[in-house]
């Protein structure tokens, strides 16, 4: 395999293309040198972060309008002739289609080899070395870095570790009979919701305490110790143990599945959960949760986790907190990644019909209601296409 001691990199919205080559083992260099407008300049540093600590020179090399081909090609020229002795390559993978267009053309003059990385495969082909074998880039990136590379800054994330055996075992049954359990589900998860401030939820209603399925759920999250419920009020154990009974416990349940999932598919890489993250927007830090999100083959996976509530029961229509889902799910997608970014609604309660077309327009994977007990089969599928 052709190695070369330097990458020229082009830097325009998304990073992994640029980053991945360079972090495999097999295939690292020594220097990347990241073409780039000052615009670009908050993502080429985010791009540097991630290299340099693992021993990779990072330079960058200016131009002023990533559209404007005769600029770009006279900047890539007076680098070639500044770097002519050097073992260069360029990877044609990222930036705009004029900044990829002129230095394709400044490489192709000076016969200095030209890769490229498949979005969808992960695979490195080589332009102008046609003898070369194309292969597969290593999958050594972890998210915090991947996401980084992105734009985004991890602040925190949940355990990442196996699921307690007792914890398993109840969102197990919890999905099992989803069609008995959501409204009573619905019901203490707003109870929770009503706790945030002080771990104590309202006082149930008549009807409340008189609503055996409910009562059943309140005993088994309290055998657990995760609640107790005193005077016709549930009292959480402490913060963790709210969030979990107020549908977290869903996003804990998708996240033992990949986690178990991964002896079955190497190809996965990290899985996290309750990913808190920050990015840069126009100069304002804008703050995310990722409630569950993993990398395979080097491809972002982001899946948001729902036990609400969604449908009217007196007509098909979805509230706002549906449509709000999917529109964050479309915009993460494409902030991390675009067509290398796949993204996932699983929720507790159905979805109508109008939300399950803007779901399939968006290209955003469902999985919803009585669907939930082949989650992980739904999971294998989603992956492997």
């Amino acid at each position: 395999m052709l190695k070369p001691k330097v990458h020229l990199c082009l830097v325009h919205n998304t990073a992994t293309a640029n980053v991945t080559p360079a972090l495999d083992p097999d295939f690292r260099p020594n220097e990347v040198i990241l073409l780039h407008s000052p615009k670009e300049d908050y993502h080429a540093s985010c791009i540097e972060a991630v290299l340099k600590p693992t021993g990779i020179k990072v330079s960058h090399w200016q131009i002023q309008d990533t559209r404007d081909v005769e600029h770009i090609c006279e900047r890539v020229l007076e680098l070639m002739v500044e770097r002519e002795h050097d073992d260069i390559a360029l990877n044609a993978s990222g930036g705009t289609r004029p900044m990829s267009i002129a230095a394709y053309e400044v490489f192709k003059e000076f016969d200095k080899p030209i890769f490229y990385v498949n979005p969808k495969t992960d695979y490195v082909s080589w332009i102008n070395r046609r003898n070369l074998p194309s292969f597969n880039v290593a999958d050594r990136i972890k998210l915090p870095a991947f996401l980084h590379a992105n734009g985004a800054e991890v602040s925190h994330q949940g355990k990442q570790n196996g699921v307690p055996s007792n914890l398993r075992t109840l969102t197990q049954q919890l999905v099992k009979n989803a069609e008995i359990l959501a409204k009573p589900l619905a019901a203490i998860n707003w109870l929770a919701q009503q706790a945030e401030k002080d771990l104590k939820s309202p006082t149930l209603s008549t009807g409340q305490q008189n609503w055996h399925e409910l009562q059943v759920l309140i005993s088994q999250f309290s055998e657990l110790g995760l609640l107790e419920y005193q005077h016709e009020c549930l009292y959480f154990k402490d913060e963790a143990a709210r969030f979990f009974v107020n549908g977290g416990w869903l996003e804990v349940y998708t996240y033992s599945l990949l986690y178990g999932l991964r002896s079955e598919i190497p190809k996965i890489q990290d899985v996290g959960r309750s990913v808190e993250l920050s990015r840069d927007s126009t100069g304002q830090m804008v703050k995310n949760e990722l409630d569950v999100v993993f990398l395979h083959n080097n491809h972002l996976y982001i899946i948001e986790c729902k036990t609400k509530r969604f449908i009217n029961t007196s007509q098909e229509q979805a509230d706002s907190h549906a449509v709000d889902a999917l529109y964050k799910l479309d915009t993460l997608k494409w902030l991390f990644g675009g067509i290398r970014t796949k993204v996932m609604l699983i929720s507790y309660q159905p979805l109508s019909s109008w939300d399950k077309q803007r779901a399939k327009d968006l290209e955003i994977e469902t999985c919803t209601a009585n669907q939930l007990v082949r989650l992980e089969d739904v999971l294998k599928r989603w992956i492997n296409n």
